[in-house]
């Protein structure tokens, strides 16, 4: 009897690339009676793969005049944190400071499901400062 074979595929991300540990931040409302914006908070904290931009999160950085990018994939928290365009991110990597030691604060330029993995989220990051 013939049987048709399976292969097994092995997943594009394994968990042992979510290695660069993430940190969220946003802008709470000031609730002083003083003017101004408020503090900037820590959200989420996460592990995720980092990596260079690809040709297409290249053309939306070109498009916010981003001086440089990094793109994050994250484990998709159904609900439990939603990334916003108005957050910023800290990579806690040494390739990740800028010259004078301190961690570059990246703005989060996109936020997309992982069309072909739908266990991630794709953010696209840029200093646009």
């Amino acid at each position: 009897m013939n049987r048709p074979k399976f292969e097994y595929k092995a997943p594009p991300i394994r968990t042992n690339q979510l290695n660069t540990p993430v940190r969220f931040f946003r802008t709470v409302k000031n609730t002083g009676p003083e003017p101004g914006r408020g503090q900037t908070e820590q959200i989420f904290e996460c592990l995720g793969l980092v990596y260079a931009p690809s040709t297409k999160d290249r053309t939306v950085l070109t498009a916010h005049e981003s001086k440089y990018g990094a793109t994050v994939k994250i484990r998709d928290t159904f609900g439990e944190f939603d990334p916003a365009t108005k957050d910023t991110v800290v990579i806690d990597d040494r390739r990740y400071l800028d010259a004078t030691g301190q961690p570059i604060v990246w703005d989060v330029i996109q936020v997309a499901p992982d069309l072909e993995n739908n266990q991630f989220v794709k953010i696209v990051l840029g200093v646009t400062k």
